[in-house]
């Protein structure tokens, strides 16, 4: 893990800029360090990332100097363990449907006695080259565990959610917050709106930070007085609002 960690980074509320990573192409990954992102995001939810390429997309971020937390393929993904073994500094769980989904969730990404991650020699500790005892320690200290608020159960339950000792961040998908809330796509309705602030309040009412999948750079003043400092966009929207600008250009 970088240090300081990224955990420890939105404790001390710092805001931080993340790039989903959809292909399993280490330079992606170092293009985001060399643009000053704060970390990636490597996606195993609509991405194309095997367990394998996860190591290696991991590998390249460590020698670039960013961070990579890895979107699982669903809450209780058996895969948990194996992104964090890779060396993730942590996962995100999309689709979770409550308090409770969200809790046995967060318990995956920690070990005994905060959690139920499966302890073994792997690239995290070294090949268990380092003593096992200081990294449990470690890694229950500063992988970072987030969540995203993108169902109607998850929304119902947020404040349950924020309260949960091992949720960091609470994350919107706006995708399918708003097909939850009827209107897929639409993410100027007040039901999104306000679902936006209620979040953004249990998070901070927690002591817990929010974060968003943007659309576009204008959106950040906007949620950053709601509170928001944990912004991500894709590798697609960087190359398809380049292009267009490239393209108009010429």
């Amino acid at each position: 893990m970088t240090n300081p960690s990224l955990r420890s980074r939105l404790r001390e509320g710092e805001t931080l800029l993340g790039g989903f990573v959809t292909w399993a192409e280490g330079g992606l990954v170092e293009l985001l360090s060399h643009t000053g992102f704060d970390l990636a995001v490597l996606d195993c939810e609509h991405g194309l990332s095997g367990a394998a390429a996860v190591e290696n997309l991991v590998r390249a971020g460590d020698a670039a100097g960013i961070a990579a937390i890895v979107r699982a393929p669903s809450p209780g993904s058996d895969l948990v363990g194996r992104y964090l073994d890779a060396g993730a500094e942590g996962v995100l769980f999309p689709r979770v449907k409550g308090a409770e989904d969200a809790k046995r969730a967060a318990e995956s990404a920690r070990y005994a006695p905060l959690g139920t991650r499966g302890l073994g020699a792997a690239r995290a500790n070294r090949y268990a080259t380092r003593p096992l005892g200081d990294f449990v320690k470690h890694a229950n200290e500063e992988t970072l565990v987030a969540v995203q608020i993108e169902t109607a159960g998850a929304l119902a339950e947020v404040e349950a959610v924020a309260a949960l000792p091992n949720v960091d961040l609470l994350f919107v998908g706006p995708n399918d917050l708003s097909q939850a809330l009827g209107s897929p796509g639409d993410v100027t309705s007040p039901a999104y709106v306000a679902a936006l602030e209620r979040i953004a309040k249990a998070a901070r009412g927690a002591g817990k930070a929010a974060g968003i999948m943007l659309r576009g750079r204008d959106q950040v003043p906007d949620l950053s007085s709601m509170g928001y400092r944990f912004f991500t966009t894709s590798d697609r929207s960087l190359l398809l609002e380049s292009g267009r600008a490239w393209r108009a250009a010429v």
